[in-house]
């Protein structure tokens, strides 16, 4: 089980991120496998990442204070395959693409069977989260979808139909740098699998509107469970939708 976080802002650059990440960063003495931070950076995707546990690297803090940026991804890692290596630290990312995961992913013949040679060979680590993302990007290359969501629901759908014993999640944030799209869709233990989010009006303290999506609560406010099997789109003007997958 690992820990998921992204904020969508109307600020360029969020001044309540560091404030919202001492909370996260100490749900790492239960999720100590390593941590990483992803945001955009004049149109593109940039990562800072470590097999370190995030409560014992300064970066993790100094990362958050200097990620420029409106849109930032982060990942607690508690592993269930593989070992901790930068290979295996989300998010992972891919040209423009970022994502994380949360939970175990099995297929009868494994996920790799569903990626054709160039995807798999473009695999760096050994976690089912990083075949899952690949598989995802599959789907949207392929173009038979007109829409990302359709994409990500193609994608979904040919690992259920394929489904192996050991699946617990399949909760994820993605971004392609316009939207964070956030999947909830839990087979198991619910209460500990949980992915919610939370619309922040302006404050004198924090002034903009921000979109908070977490594995847990951070702080106060009114925080709304994201309904199992159902995913949730955030652009950057801050719209969100809803869709069943």
């Amino acid at each position: 089980m690992c820990r998921l976080f992204a904020i969508v802002a109307e600020q360029p650059k969020s001044p309540e991120l560091p404030e919202i990440m001492a909370p996260f960063r100490a749900l790492s003495r239960q999720h100590p496998h390593g941590w990483g931070i992803a945001w955009y950076f004049q149109g593109g995707a940039q990562v800072e990442k470590s097999p370190t546990p995030a409560f014992e690297d300064p970066r993790f803090m100094t990362t958050c204070a200097s990620a420029d940026s409106n849109m930032v991804l982060a990942h607690l890692r508690r592993m269930s395959a593989g070992v901790p290596s930068p290979a295996n630290t989300q998010p992972f990312t891919y040209g423009n693409y970022v994502f994380a995961h949360d939970g175990t992913v099995r297929t009868r013949e494994g996920l790799e069977s569903l990626l054709p040679p160039e995807y798999r060979g473009r695999l760096r680590g050994q976690t089912d989260s990083e075949q899952l993302f690949h598989l995802i990007l599959y789907s949207i290359d392929k173009g038979s979808c007109q829409y990302k969501v359709d994409c990500i629901r193609d994608a979904v759908s040919a690992v259920k139909e394929n489904l192996g014993p050991g699946t617990t999640s399949f909760n994820f944030v993605m971004s392609d740098g316009e939207r964070v799209y956030a999947y909830r869709s839990v087979l198991e233990d619910p209460d500990r699998f949980s992915l919610m989010y939370r619309v922040r009006g302006p404050t004198d303290k924090y002034p903009g509107r921000s979109v908070i999506i977490s594995s847990q609560r951070l702080g106060r406010g009114n925080w709304n469970m994201i309904e199992d099997g159902t995913m949730l789109t955030v652009d950057r003007f801050l719209n969100i939708e809803s869709y069943s997958l």
